[in-house]
């Protein structure tokens, strides 16, 4: 693989304007800075008030984080561990003190702290994400796709019409309800239309689609930043599928990505890290790079947390689901 490094501060994941997406239910934008001399470490999250676990009222003002949809996790300039240990001693000291109990946090595969196990209480591999990468030419692209991947573009790309940000909101929004119905998603994937309006205002999101005559085929919208893309949310048209607009949607993302300067486009992984997940087995027909996506946790008031969980499985005796945050489920 080319070059990681890339500079995630600049990554929309990173953006007080993306995060501010996922305040609703009286969240708010939480952050948190360590700084010695040049070194520097910053955290970013979502907090939240715990009002009830499992239906019963909790009395406590008591808060948590979370990492905003998609990925995040502390960024630094700095790898010591002394440094780190003492940011991190810092942090949970302050996150105590306003009555956090504990945050939770999808790292981003591109941060390296996502490996330092170390410095979290919680810390676990949850599965492999695809990249593509867009330093190279479409022709070297496309040779790593499969015989029958480069056949279903050809013929794709000769009925479909590729655009930007048209006038297709509104169907994006019904397909994606459809899309969703269809794959029987959890919760956590659907979003009012609200949302997807706010989503298509900011700064470097943009709605793709391919079109055959006045159809949408297949949408979704991307998220561009100086070096990293990002494959969000894509919904497809069932009665359309035989025109295989999703193979042709990724394809005119990776250019439309490259044609802005990002040197990586992230796909993500499955829906479930079943190495056999029929989404994850779709994006790798693109690319044969992965990377490893972590999921972490830092406890800040641990008896309060046990506690928490503790009343969730009192109330579900019958359930045997782990979970960091368990009472939030």
């Amino acid at each position: 693989m080319s070059d990681l490094n890339v500079v995630l501060e600049d990554d929309i994941y990173y953006r007080n304007d993306y995060s501010a997406l996922y305040t609703a239910d009286e969240g708010e934008l939480f952050s948190f800075e360590y700084i010695q001399g040049d070194k520097k470490v910053v955290f970013r999250s979502i907090k939240r008030p715990i009002t009830t676990v499992a239906g019963l009222a909790i009395d406590e003002a008591l808060c948590d984080l979370e990492t905003p949809y998609g990925y995040g996790g502390p960024v630094t300039n700095c790898f010591s561990k002394a440094f780190l240990s003492a940011a991190f001693k810092a942090y949970k000291e302050e996150c105590a003190a306003q009555n956090i109990v504990c945050e939770f946090i999808r790292f981003h595969p591109f941060n390296p702290l996502a490996r330092r196990a170390e410095f979290f209480d919680f810390h676990s591999l949850e599965r492999q994400v695809v990249v593509v990468d867009l330093t190279l030419s479409a022709q070297e692209r496309w040779a790593k796709y499969s015989k029958t991947t480069r056949n279903i573009l050809r013929k794709a790309n000769k009925k479909l019409v590729r655009s930007r940000n048209g006038d297709f909101l509104a169907d994006f929004c019904a397909l994606y309800q459809q899309t969703m119905d269809k794959n029987n998603a959890s919760e956590f994937y659907y979003f009012e239309t609200d949302y997807f309006k706010k989503l298509a205002s900011l700064e470097g999101v943009e709605l793709l689609s391919v079109n055959l005559d006045s159809a949408l085929v297949s949408s979704g919208f991307f998220m561009h930043g100086h070096e990293l893309g990002h494959y969000h949310l894509s919904a497809n048209n069932g009665e359309l599928s035989r025109e295989n607009g999703n193979y042709a949607l990724l394809d005119f993302a990776f250019d439309y990505a490259k044609s802005l300067g990002c040197k990586w486009m992230m796909l993500g992984g499955g829906r479930t890290s079943d190495e056999n997940d029929s989404l994850f087995r779709f994006k790798v027909k693109f690319s044969d790079q992965y990377l490893p996506f972590y999921i972490a946790g830092l406890t800040f008031l641990p008896n309060e947390r046990s506690r928490l969980n503790a009343i969730w499985q009192a109330e579900n005796k019958d359930d045997n689901q782990k979970s960091f945050q368990l009472y939030r489920l």
